[in-house]
This record gives C-alpha cells, structure tokens and sequence, in this order.
C-alpha cells in the first residue's frame, strides 16, 4: 500500500504531498447541493451554528474566525475525505484568528483595491442622472439610459470576476499558512486555468442559494440572517473549496504546502441506520 501522502509531518516542518489521494485519481463529480446537506449530518450541528452564529456577530474579528474555522474544515476534508468535519469550539477561538489573519488580510487588500474603480463607476452613474435630470436635452437622456445599465452590468462582471479569483488565493493561504506560500501567481493562475470555471459555477450557485435563504432570515426579525451568514461563508464555501482542491488535484494541480495536523480528525459517519458514535473525548 503506497504511504499516505496526507499523513503528517515532523514537528516544525511542512508536508508537501507527493500524489494525490487514491479517489483523485479519477475526477470527482462537482456536488453542489452535498456542500448545504453535509452540515447537518454531523450530530453536533446544531451547537456548531449556534457557537459560530454568536461569533460572528462580534465585530472585526468575526471574518477572521470565519476564514480560520472554514479552512479548518478544508483542510480536514482534504485530509480525511471520508470524517465528519470538525464541529465549531470555543477552545479553539485563538487558532481561528490566527489561521484566519492571512485570508483576512489578503482579501481585504484585494476588494480595497477593486472597490477603488468601483466607487468611481458609482459616482459616474450619479452624474450620468444628475446630468439627465437637469438637462433638456434628449441625447443626455438616452445617453444616461445606457450607460447606467451598461455600467451595473460591468460592476457585476467585475464583481463576479473578483470573488473566482479570490478563491485561489484565499484557499492557499488558509491551506498553507505561511505568507511566503500565499502569492504564488503561477499557482493561482494554474489553479484558474484547470478548475476557474467550475469556481465561477460554485459561486453562482452560492449567490443563488443566498438570494433564497436570506428571506427567511428576514421574516426572523433579520435575526435569522445571522446563522445563514455563518452557514453559507463557513461550513458551506469549505464545501465547495475542499471540492474545487480535489478536483484541481486530480487534474494534475500542484498541492499546497500543509503543516503538521495540529488536531484530531472528526470521527467517522455512522453506518446507515445505527446511531453516531459518540466523538472522542
């Protein structure tokens, strides 16, 4: 039996993998609705949402527990594909911030700099419907007619664009935690060559499920909207991040540097119609 490449590695050190896992070496099939149903299939689901819905409303910080604790799951999921993922705990607060500082970081510096053009496209559309309303002038009107269309429609693209390429780059620097590993463009841009459109599918499908569960949340008082938030950034992107990992593994993608497992896997799913069993103490 070949060695595990997933297994850890010394103390101190970096483990790279040297092959993919054996189900890698076919493609995987992209599951899309396996990323909302897998959630609740661990027994301690309910406690997850509510611990990381109460994290997530303290201010700053929460993005940062939630890039820490959705990475911790990918990389779990990468790991041992076949374990429950790991539920929420408060004992590990100080390891999601930390994990998840340098996503934080590099998404924040990423959408700052888009959000530049995208300011200016805004205040271009305020003046094409100031300019309409207060001039005579027919050619003004239609002129405002397109363009402010024309310029929602760019936004999205732009928008849509920045949220494929951020999946790259955030996932190798949840996955690898060293800053020195996390801008590797040649990677990022391999990443996108094989597995970009399935990425852009992903979140599409993310942005459709959002539109129709937020409405609930909101007949909740909009208190609801809170765990929706945590669902759909948290349990449910590591979903499809630890799928698109796969799949760009299987297509001959270059892994990521991990270091050593700092936890225990989750136990294993139970057998059709026995109870779970109970997880390690």
């Amino acid at each position: 039996m070949p060695p595990d490449p997933y297994s850890s590695a010394p103390s101190g050190s970096y483990h790279i993998p040297a092959e993919p896992l054996p189900d890698e070496q076919t493609e995987p099939r992209p599951q899309y609705f396996a990323a909302l149903s897998y959630f609740f299939e661990h027994p301690d689901w309910a406690m997850t949402l509510l611990l990381g819905s109460l994290c997530f409303v303290i201010p700053v910080i929460n993005t940062m527990i939630l890039f820490g604790y959705r990475y911790e799951i990918v990389e779990m999921k990468v790991r041992f594909p076949d374990q429950l993922y790991p539920k929420f705990e408060l004992s590990r607060f100080s390891q999601y911030l930390v994990r998840g500082l340098m996503p934080f970081l590099i998404d924040f510096l990423i959408q700052f700099v888009i959000n530049i053009p995208l300011q200016v496209s805004i205040w271009m559309m305020i003046g094409l419907v100031a300019a309409a309303g207060n001039s005579e002038s027919q050619l003004m009107v239609v002129v405002a007619g397109v363009g402010v269309p024309l310029i929602i429609l760019v936004n999205i693209v732009l928008l849509t664009i920045l949220q494929t390429v951020l999946v790259p780059v955030t996932l190798r620097a949840g996955l690898s935690q060293d800053f020195s590993q996390t801008l590797k463009l040649p990677w990022i841009k391999d990443f996108l060559l094989k597995v970009g459109l399935q990425a852009l599918l992903f979140n599409l499908f993310q942005f459709a499920v959002g539109g129709v569960l937020i409405i609930p949340g909101y007949l909740l008082c909009c208190v609801g909207i809170i765990p929706v938030f945590f669902f759909l950034w948290a349990p449910v992107l590591a979903h499809h991040h630890a799928q698109l990992y796969r799949l760009y593994l299987a297509r001959g993608g270059e892994p990521i540097p991990l270091k050593p497992l700092q936890m225990e896997p989750a136990y294993s799913l139970p057998a059709p119609g026995s109870f779970p069993p109970k997880p390690p103490l």
